[in-house]
């Protein structure tokens, strides 16, 4: 059987949109699909500069376009497009599936200008459900999501809040659209680090604005007042790091509130938590919250999209409302008090990550999906 040329288009290959599209080329059946990926250079991280050696040995065809950026440019914009015509043309691709917002524009109006009929799209977490926007910019991004789903086959949801966003805002129809759950490789969960009778409560995420790192900072120093034993731990990189190492340094409590900074494994990190916290304002559906379910960690986060889809109240750990910090900080506390508690939500956290989010369930659903475009 001839093999499915598939092209993946993505700007972002940073963080969490790049673990994704790394975990399926790595994970997708070869055998049957020829993998092409373009991608930009600028959000592009460490992580797949340095795979990309090992994609090559692999048979991945990657297109670098320096073009392709994050900021909305009409020369640059214009310039992409023309370059992404001309790949698509050059391979003629059975699928196109484009990724995150940019390349969701660009990439589904070449694939479209070139006659592909199967078009996909993955958002990730659409802009419009930033809670920061305004309303006209909200109806802007929303206006735009649904031109180019017109000429979308269909769109792939990492969340069903997700979906139901875009449902209720008639960007996606229910015959279009569909919830693919991301999914990690599977594993065995860590033996605890002892750490001499000290609590560390951390998160995984970038220092943006999404994230909400000074909620965190406002968390963590209320905390930390109070407890002793208690630690936090930020892993990550981003513009808010000089911010939060002010904050930090100010308050004198870099011995209690550490910043630790990028980390291209996190597994080790997440060893030494005993609960995960996060503090987003929106989200597609997070990996460090899947990877923090494999580690059999509680979680506290956000009432939002992606991350009340992990988290489940009383069973393996607790949702608050975004930029609450005392709602937060009461829950932390309750969990302080009750180590045991803390124990029997790490166990349910593991069993859901079983149930729900290995890499296993990711691709077999995603490549149940590319299969009923070979037959069409």
């Amino acid at each position: 059987m001839e093999k499915v040329r598939l092209l993946y288009i993505c700007e972002a290959m940073g963080g969490g949109v790049r673990r994704h599209l790394l975990d399926i080329i790595k994970n997708i059946d070869l055998g049957s699909y020829d993998i092409h990926l373009i991608y930009g250079k600028k959000r592009a991280d460490k992580v797949f500069f340095d795979n990309i050696p090992n994609l090559k040995r692999k048979g991945i065809h990657l297109y670098e376009l320096k073009e392709l950026d994050r900021e909305i440019s009409i020369k640059k914009d214009s310039k992409a497009l023309i370059k992404i015509m001309k790949i698509i043309n050059r391979i003629n691709p059975d699928i196109v599936h484009c990724h995150s917002s940019k390349a969701g524009a660009l990439g589904r109006v070449a694939a479209y200008l070139c006659g592909i009929k199967n078009i996909i799209y993955t958002p990730h977490a659409y802009i419009a459900q930033s809670p920061n926007l305004s309303q006209t910019k909200v109806k802007f991004y929303v206006g735009l999501e649904k031109i180019f789903g017109k000429i979308t086959k269909v769109t792939i949801n990492v969340s069903e809040g997700e979906r139901q966003f875009a449902l209720q805002s008639g960007i996606v129809t229910t015959s279009n659209s569909m919830v693919i759950y991301n999914g990690i490789s599977k594993k065995d969960r860590s033996k605890k680090i002892q750490k001499k009778n000290r609590i560390i409560i951390g998160t995984v995420a970038r220092l943006s604005e999404q994230k909400d790192p000074i909620t965190f900072y406002n968390i963590a120093k209320n905390i930390v007042s109070k407890y002793d034993p208690v630690d936090f731990r930020y892993v990550g990189d981003g513009p808010f790091y000089e911010i939060l190492k002010n904050k930090i340094e100010k308050d004198n409590l870099h011995k209690r509130i550490q910043l630790v900074g990028f980390k291209n494994n996190i597994s080790g990190e997440l060893a030494e938590f005993d609960i995960f916290i996060t503090t987003s304002l929106y989200e597609g559906m997070p990996y460090a919250l899947i990877e923090a379910l494999s580690q059999g960690l509680p979680i506290v986060g956000t009432n939002v999209t992606g991350n009340n889809e992990i988290i489940f109240h009383d069973i393996n750990g607790y949702l608050f409302n975004i930029k609450d910090v005392n709602g937060a900080v009461q829950i932390l506390e309750f969990l302080i008090n009750n180590p045991q508690k803390i124990k029997s939500l790490g166990e349910q956290s593991y069993k859901i990550y079983i149930e729900k989010f290995t890499i296993d369930k990711m691709i077999e659903k995603l490549e149940k999906t590319y299969e009923q475009f070979r037959r069409r």
